[in-house]
């Protein structure tokens, strides 16, 4: 079901008739309204910004509304089956291995911590390997990167709804939901984008370089651990009552979020001056409806310069060359080149390992 560069199934659209009925019915319509606009126009924003980061050839934007489109119906409904159906499973096999103190706390912790970054982190970016629309437009490793951001936008603004209409409301009111949507815009949306990104560049690698499938599973895990320990650090105060604890976490996660956004622009700005020749598809044949206007063949605002004629890593080796600065390996990548470190934020990363130990030895204090 197609309609001017919008594209949807018939199963989203009985997912989002579901999804859009349920939050007026726990709300009323005026407040599902106001916060539809507080959550979704931000995450426009962030997503129109990813997309220009690229230079050369930019993502279409009717494949990258297809993305946003299943991290905001589909891949919610599909994180909170999983979480439905995981957090009971675990809870049943930790029930004996686990001291009776601490059984209060138990459901939060694996829900939050453990069940909901599994979960979230497998159904956002699944899309990329399911639509055609987008599998035909990653020819590149940064595309990776934005269809990644863009699934974790449409997931973390749905998401932001259904926390103002729930915990902003009950919280203060109108006021109470539109605050709790901002604060949740600057740092939680963020969080998907980040993470999303990743699982995303490890998809481009292994559709584009013919990498095995463990390349995704490992930048999956990544993303897993990084908002696993996100969300360990979000229910810390709730769970141990430390309103300094608190607000340290909140400016703290502000900021990371914030990094993580321009972290995720500057892997693509360097990787768009990287052109990548994709091994899962040719070229169209001359003469062919591909002669138009289209993604092989547009013509960049750089003087006719496009991905296709830059001299490549492929060329470079093909040649018995050695690639140029501007092609060495990506910050997203494990593999390093120069000076060991040259990349790396060492004073955040301290005060990250820091404030990490900070939380963990005030957990175990308070559970031993």
């Amino acid at each position: 079901m197609k309609a001017a560069g919008w594209e949807l199934s018939v199963k989203q659209w009985v997912l989002l008739f579901i999804l859009i009925i349920s939050m007026i019915l726990i709300s009323d319509i005026t407040a599902f309204i106001g916060a539809s606009f507080i959550a979704f126009i931000p995450a426009y924003m962030y997503l129109k910004s990813i997309r220009n980061t690229e230079q050369y050839d930019r993502e279409p934007w009717e494949a990258l509304r297809i993305a946003f489109a299943w991290g905001a119906i589909s891949g919610v409904f599909l994180a909170l089956l999983l979480s439905a159906l995981g957090v009971p499973l675990l809870l049943f096999l930790l029930a004996d291995l686990t001291d009776p103190s601490v059984h209060d706390i138990l459901p939060v912790i694996v829900g939050a911590v453990i069940v909901a970054p599994i979960a979230e982190e497998f159904a956002k970016p699944l899309v990329m390997f399911q639509n055609q629309t987008i599998r035909r437009e990653i020819d590149e490793l940064e595309d990776g990167i934005v269809y990644g951001a863009a699934c974790g936008l449409g997931f973390g603004a749905t998401e932001n709804v259904m926390y103002g209409l729930t915990e902003g409301l009950a919280m203060a009111g109108f006021a109470g939901m539109a605050i709790l949507i901002v604060v949740r815009t600057v740092s939680s949306i963020l969080l998907h984008l980040v993470t999303t990104s990743y699982t995303g560049h490890g998809i481009a690698r292994y559709m584009l370089n013919g990498e095995p499938f463990t390349v995704v599973l490992k930048y999956y895990l990544v993303a897993v651990v990084i908002h696993a320990t996100w969300n360990l650090a979000a229910i810390y105060s709730l769970l141990f009552g430390s309103e300094t604890g608190a607000f340290l976490i909140f400016l703290f996660s502000i900021l990371l979020a914030i990094s993580g956004l321009q972290l995720a622009k500057k892997r693509i700005a360097v990787l768009d001056g990287v052109a990548t020749v994709p091994v899962n598809e040719s070229l169209p044949p001359a003469g062919s409806a591909w002669d138009g206007d289209s993604k092989w063949n547009r013509e960049s605002k750089w003087g006719g310069e496009d991905k296709w004629n830059r001299e490549s890593l492929w060329d470079s080796k093909k040649d018995g060359g050695q690639p140029s600065a501007s092609q060495a390996a990506t910050l997203y990548s494990t593999e390093t080149t120069g000076t060991v470190g040259s990349d790396w934020d060492w004073k955040s990363t301290l005060g990250t390992i820091v404030f990490l130990l900070f939380i963990a030895f005030n957990i175990l204090e308070t559970i031993l």
